[in-house]
């Protein structure tokens, strides 16, 4: 108790983090009934008819559960792949500029697209890629290097690239703010040491950089891992449209479309899909975590 006494206003300094919590993340999940009732808005949680398993089967078998799925996974393992390394080369290179002020404008600019909301950074996007007077293509064509207005919003084989080239856009600069809190932790007297020996600059970064933030890429990339099941609902909702719907139709937007088409009849569905969502990177979350304890390295729990 004296300790407690003693440290009396670091746990007061952490109450309000705990209170949001308790009230935004805790004690909502009683809400999870409503996944195995006949939710009725007006009869309430405790009082709506229960009806087991039958809203995961409705949900299972929806029309278009499997081609969300599909496209779910395939969005996420791109995403996984392509940007999560790309994150950790973007704060290497940022770490490496020596210039103090060149490398805080390359640091603000690059995360402050993360700021700006789908709906606004979709707009914009479909401006610049616009078949009409669109930047994108003008410059193309004035480059010559194609010879009428491309319609990239709209083209199946040009969806991925720019739900990725997108997402980097806005996601990258703030995802490495981590990497480069853990690079800035490195002590300066290896890279003293490795200059002294004749290391090159890429040396430096295979030898003390990478090995130095091992750990931090272990856990953002089992974290990373844990939310294979959510692709960006906010992403897929504003940049797709009726000519992609097939490849843009992940979980989220999937039951976004149900909730609208049944309104409060389909609040179990909805819920019925955040259960699945969970359950399935729970246990992604668990099997990585092992896999890195295996391999000896740094894990979450």
């Amino acid at each position: 108790m004296n300790k407690v006494y003693l440290q009396r206003w670091l746990i007061a300094f952490t109450l309000p983090g705990f209170i949001f919590f308790l009230v935004f993340s805790y004690f909502p999940m009683y809400g999870v009934i409503i996944s195995f009732q006949d939710y009725d808005v007006f009869n309430g949680i405790f009082h709506s008819r229960f009806i087991g398993f039958d809203n995961f089967r409705t949900l299972f078998n929806m029309p278009d559960f499997t081609n969300a799925l599909k496209n779910t996974i395939i969005i996420s393992l791109l995403k996984l792949i392509i940007i999560f390394p790309t994150t950790i080369i973007i704060a290497l290179l940022i770490n490496e500029i020596s210039t103090g002020w060149f490398k805080k404008f390359i640091q603000t600019t690059s995360y402050l697209p993360y700021f700006v909301s789908w709906v606004i950074a979709a707009g914009i996007w479909y401006k610049l890629l616009s078949i009409d007077g669109g930047v994108v293509n003008d410059v193309l064509m004035s480059l010559h290097i194609i010879k009428e207005p491309f319609y990239f919003v709209a083209d199946q084989n040009a969806f991925y690239p720019l739900i990725l080239f997108t997402e980097a856009w806005k996601s990258m600069g703030f995802s490495a703010i981590i990497f480069i809190a853990a690079l800035s932790s490195i002590d300066m007297q290896l890279y003293e040491a490795a200059k002294v020996d004749g290391a090159s600059r890429f040396r430096q970064i295979w030898h003390i950089s990478l090995p130095g933030i091992k750990n931090t890429i272990v856990l953002m990339f089992i974290l990373s891992v844990s939310g294979l099941m959510r692709a960006g609902q906010d992403q897929m909702w504003t940049m797709s449209n009726v000519t992609i719907q097939n490849k843009a139709e992940i979980l989220d937007t999937l039951v976004l479309r149900y909730l609208k088409d049944m309104g409060m009849m389909g609040y179990s569905i909805g819920t019925a899909m955040g259960i699945f969502q969970a359950f399935v990177g729970l246990a992604l979350f668990i099997s990585c975590n092992y896999l890195a304890r295996a391999a000896k390295s740094d894990s979450i729990i």
